[in-house]
């Protein structure tokens, strides 16, 4: 191989190699003198102070070998510049061609001819020696005899001279009685590539030159010989690929495999194909024998041999296209051991046998020792997946075919594992998490080069990729917004074009988060519930220990299943601990959040149609939903929300500002476009990414997320509607915790709108939002009642069955109450006080929200719909407080459910204090018929003085707003005497009151108050006397009734003087409040 057909950079690399091995083999490992006695047989392992490389367990597949003789160096020169070829002969030697001159002998003091060199030269680097006598050369290594070339050589009375003439036959012989030919004839490849490397610079004329390099050229030939046919040195055929072996030694060592050996390997491809079967097979054979091995095994020496050999595109191009590298059909778990890469992405601390090793005994453990553990998991993995990304670059850089294979490769393992993310993933049906995430994390990678800050390369990445035959599997995945119909009739139109590279990696990387790294995620969660489960189930189990003890074979059947249990435990333990390890790995994850944030930037581009980041986002989104965004796999937002809820919650300290900003866009604009997707848990996931974006962490006590939240315009223009608006969805998701998860989701809410609420630009912007979407604000006022009326009345009841509970078991002596009763009672106890610890952090912040919202907006409050349910509400939980059934709710240690009830209290009287200036509010207190008690007021003052809960002002107010009411209560009661006997027709049929406002439903016919159907339907969107749906907007004003009320209560006012104006006043304020809303503050 001439230096014109080696590239710069192999020029260079053979300079180095010619630097280090110039000097001639102080690395190398000379072979015993007693080949035979000390040398491994080809068919058992080499000894371990020859070659270090593991062993499998099992013996790799067989595979037929080719006939070397019609393949390797038998074909005639193509054309005179053609390297000879390799004569293999019978043991008669041919006869040298004479050029008529005699070779003289050198003299001691003369010259030495070139024959003499030869001879000289040749037996150094092939170690042969002609002359029986000649047993070591000049340096010591023993020098094998060539019996059967000196007895031809002697009878045809030729000189005893070695040349390359005779040389095939001297090294077959040679090789043959080395015992192990492949390791002698690699010994011998690099004494003469070493000799060859000094004789570069020489002239192509000068016939040592020509030795050396046909030296060399037989060398190579008879290893490759020596790895395909060793029956041609006596050898037997192994099942292993001999060269597998010495690819793991280093490669300046005798027995390794180095640079020149492959480059010139690898320029044997074309013309014979044994060669390249040999390499390829001795890939495969380091890749079955990778698979018997774990992190915890010698395992780096497979990895720098693959990162060794695919610097050489030829061979890389030969390895992708052989069968093994992508078979086809292949399963999830053979993917990891049956295909050419599967074994090198297997390795992970995430192994079993691994995470055992680095956190034995885990509950023994303190902290510090658990986190320098993973510490060092972390640091093993990150060495290890850049030695995988440096593989894998290389392939993607070698040419467009083994790229193209290499895609095919990943858009296997991400097909062949969509069961990863089913409710029950059996493992023996899946890839591992740690394949998985090494598959993900290089994706990643491979995204890099175009996921610039700029994003200018966004619009390379084509959606109707996945509507061009694409490579990821999406057909049953669930799409974002579309039923299956409605995705399998878009993606059957066929796009036109070409797919490129940016499109596949990003489509792939977008499917292998979801199959890899959020998988594990969801797996881990799992793992710590079952974790949880068992060790209760344990500890219940270990208490029946007592009823065996009387029975030494069953007690020692029982302490050994304890044990088996308890080894289970550590075992999840370990696994929980390592996939924690990687998880919270920093430097993958802020690489997934750089290429989240492209997956976000794109999706609102296609959302929305804009050009984003160019453009500023404009909300609401479209009404017209795109169907590319439509039928795109919901793992696409699914990515999202399960990456960033990871890493505010965990690591909140890597996310940067401008991603803050990325992540408050996108969870606003599908918050307030929520139409865009179908999935609640999707949108409740951007709920809580922004509530865990406000929790502090560190001295941030406003998370980080709060500052973007409260200095963005965008999030302040949106983020409160958008709140708002999911808040009124969660009633219902649909699924069948939608009862629980509703108040989860409204918990966030509260806690993202406190963290917001210092800023007074929203509450500017609550008060322009109630006046324009009215009755969109008295939806979300109503829940927020119902909420606070479900939740205070499921505390305090807890509380008063936790009273009485513990009342009845203290109280009780022991032997009077049967035990099965006791233990009943106490699991009754048990539940009511987590129930009460549940509900009241609920009813807390509930109560929280009622006061942030009746200080800004106490006309929202009193309007006819809602006031008197809040007034009802108020009233039932003052009495509860300060009423004669106040001891009902002392409970031992109170602290414990996060009760306070002064502090309960005292937030309750705020409530009553910001809505003090409202006359209807007044009215619908005095109305309340079943909770409302003067001395509850009078009760709530002394409790507030004697404990100083509110400031003199606050109190002033108090004492006014008790006097208001009283006055109300008076006239109202004074009003009811003047309308005396009110006609049926003019009734409500639900309130029993005199209708102001009357209405006709269209479907049952029924007349009833306009408030009272609007307050009804909040909650119930159907007729209440059939069931039919309905809306506000289908009733029907009865005008003619209205004037006839009009009248009555004209004709009564008149016959009833002053006083029956006054009393009508409440009345009045209410009818006001339904023309219009004052939307002024306070």
């Amino acid at each position: 191989m001439s230096d014109s057909t080696i590239s710069d950079a192999d020029k260079i690399r053979n300079k180095r190699l010619a630097k280090l091995g110039g000097s001639g083999g102080s690395n190398s490992s000379p072979l015993p003198e007693n080949g035979t006695a000390n040398t491994p047989s080809a068919t058992s392992p080499p000894p371990q102070q020859s070659i270090n490389s593991p062993k499998p367990t099992s013996p790799p597949p067989t595979s037929a070998q080719p006939n070397p003789f019609s393949q390797l160096g038998m074909k005639a020169p193509s054309s005179p510049s053609a390297a000879p070829r390799i004569n293999i002969r019978p043991a008669a030697p041919q006869k040298r061609e004479s050029d008529g001159t005699a070779r003289p002998r050198s003299r001691q003091n003369g010259a030495e001819s070139i024959e003499t060199w030869e001879d000289r030269t040749l037996s150094s680097v092939f170690r042969i020696s002609l002359k029986p006598d000649a047993t070591k050369d000049v340096h010591g290594h023993p020098l094998h005899f060539a019996a059967s070339l000196h007895d031809d050589l002697t009878e045809e009375k030729k000189p005893l001279l070695l040349s390359t003439s005779v040389l095939d036959q001297a090294i077959t012989e040679a090789a043959t009685d080395a015992g192990q030919p492949l390791e002698y004839l690699l010994s011998c490849w690099k004494r003469v590539a070493r000799q060859f490397r000094g004789m570069k610079n020489s002239n192509a004329e000068d016939p040592k030159y020509n030795v050396v390099k046909e030296a060399r050229r037989l060398c190579m030939s008879y290893c490759i010989f020596a790895a395909t046919m060793p029956e041609m040195f006596g050898r037997e055929s192994s099942e292993e690929n001999p060269l597998a072996r010495h690819l793991l030694v280093d490669p300046e060592n005798d027995l390794g495999i180095c640079h020149e050996f492959l480059a010139e390997a690898v320029s044997r491809f074309s013309e014979d194909d044994t060669v390249k079967d040999a390499l390829v097979g001795a890939v495969e054979q380091l890749s079955r024998d990778l698979a018997q091995l774990s992190m915890n095994d010698n395992y780096q020496p497979y990895i720098l041999a693959l990162r060794n050999l695919v610097r050489y595109p030829a061979l890389v191009e030969a390895m992708t296209s052989a069968p093994s590298f992508v078979p086809p059909d292949i399963a999830a778990p053979a993917l990891e051991t049956d295909t050419l890469l599967g074994p090198f992405f297997r390795l992970s601390p995430l192994q079993p046998e691994v995470a055992l090793n680095y956190f034995s005994s885990p509950k023994t453990r303190d902290k510090a020792y658990i986190n320098n553990s993973q510490k060092a998991l972390r640091m093993s993995l990150q060495t290890h997946q850049e030695e995988l990304f440096d593989i894998v670059n290389c392939i993607v850089k070698t040419a467009k075919g083994p790229r193209e294979r290499l895609l095919d490769w990943f858009a296997a393992a991400v097909n062949a594992n969509h069961k990863r993310r089913a409710m029950r993933v059996d493992p023996k049906q899946v890839s591992t998490d740690g394949f998985m995430i090494n598959v993900t994390v290089c994706l990643d990678r491979l995204c890099e080069p175009f996921m610039d800050v700029s994003f200018s390369k966004i619009d390379k990445i084509d959606v109707d990729y996945l509507r061009r035959s694409p490579r990821v599997s999406i057909q049953d995945e669930t799409k974002i917004n579309a039923d299956q119909k409605t995705s399998d009739d878009f993606y059957a139109q066929e796009a036109g074009g070409v797919n490129n590279f940016i499109s596949e990696a990003f489509f792939l990387t977008v499917a292998a988060h979801h199959y890899g790294p959020e998988a594990a995620g969801a797996k881990l969660g799992q793992l710590q519930k079952e974790v949880k489960h068992m060790e209760r189930e344990t500890e219940k189990f270990e208490t029946e220990r007592h009823k065996f003890v009387n029975n030494a074979m069953q007690l020692q059947r029982f302490d050994i299943m304890v044990k088996k249990y308890k080894d289970e435990i550590d075992r999840i333990h370990c696994l929980i601990l390592s996939t924690q390890g990687v998880l919270l790995d920093e430097l993958s994850q802020t690489r997934s959040m750089q290429f989240m944030r492209y997956v976000i930037v794109w999706l609102l581009r296609l959302a929305s149609g804009q050009s984003l980041p160019k453009e500023t986002l404009r909300l609401p989104l479209p009404d017209h939903q795109p169907d590319a965004f439509k039928c795109l796999p919901e793992y696409f937002l699914e990515d999202i929300v399960g990456n960033f809820k990871f890493i505010t919650r965990n690591m909140p300290q890597i996310i940067t500002p401008t991603q803050c900003e990325e992540i408050v866009t996108i969870c606003i604009t599908f918050l307030r476009s929520s139409e865009y997707i179908k999935s609640p848990y999707l949108k409740s996931g951007l709920v809580t990414i922004l509530f865990h974006g406000v929790w502090p962490y560190y001295a941030n006590t406003r998370g980080v997320l709060g500052d973007v939240l409260n200095g963005s315009p965008f999030a302040n223009k949106h983020l409160l509607h958008a709140l708002m608006k999911f808040y009124i969805e969660a009633e219902s998701t649909g699924t069948h915790t939608q009862f629980f998860d509703k108040f989860n989701i409204r918990y966030e809410i509260f806690q993202v709108i406190k963290c917001i609420w210092v800023s007074n630009l929203y509450r500017e912007n609550l008060v322009k939002e109630a006046a324009i979407n009215t009755d969109f604000f008295v939806r979300f006022v109503n829940l927020l009642l119902n909420d606070a009326t479900f939740v205070l009345d499921e505390s305090f009841s807890s509380f008063i069955k936790i009273h009485e509970l513990t009342a009845e078991l203290r109280d009780t002596p022991t032997g009077a109450m049967e035990e099965a009763v006791r233990k009943e009672k106490e699991e009754l106890l048990a539940d009511s006080k987590s129930r009460a610890k549940s509900y009241m952090g609920l009813t807390t912040e509930t109560v929280a929200m009622l006061k942030l919202f009746t200080e800004a907006l106490a006309d929202a409050f009193t309007m006819p719909e809602i006031v008197q349910r809040l007034a009802d509400m108020l009233d039932y939980n003052l009495d509860a407080l300060t009423g004669p059934k106040q001891s009902n709710l002392k409970v031992e240690h109170p602290e414990e459910y996060g009760f306070n009830p002064r502090q309960m209290l005292a937030d309750i009287v705020d409530v009553y204090i910001n809505l003090s200036q409202k006359t209807s509010f007044h009215v619908a207190i005095a109305r309340d018929g079943r909770s409302y008690k003067p001395s509850n007021f009078t009760k709530a003052t002394e409790i507030m003085q004697r404990y100083s809960l509110k400031s003199p002002d606050e109190l002033h107010k108090w004492r006014a707003l008790i006097s208001s009411i009283a006055a109300a209560k008076e006239a109202d009661e004074q009003a009811d005497q003047d309308l005396g006997e009110i006609p049926e027709e003019f009734e409500d049929p639900l309130m029993a009151t005199l209708m102001s406002d009357p209405v006709v439903l269209p479907s049952s016919k029924a007349v009833i108050d306009r408030s009272t159907i609007r307050s009804h339907l909040l909650s119930d969107p159907t007729d209440p006397f059939n069931r039919v749906p309905l809306k506000i907007e289908d009733v029907v004003p009865a005008t003619e009734l209205r004037e006839r009320i009009e009248a009555f209560r004209a004709s009564k006012r008149g016959r009833s003087g002053v006083g029956g104006a006054v009393a009508d006043g409440g009345a009045a304020a209410a009818a006001a409040a339904t023309e219009a809303m004052d939307t002024t503050p306070g």
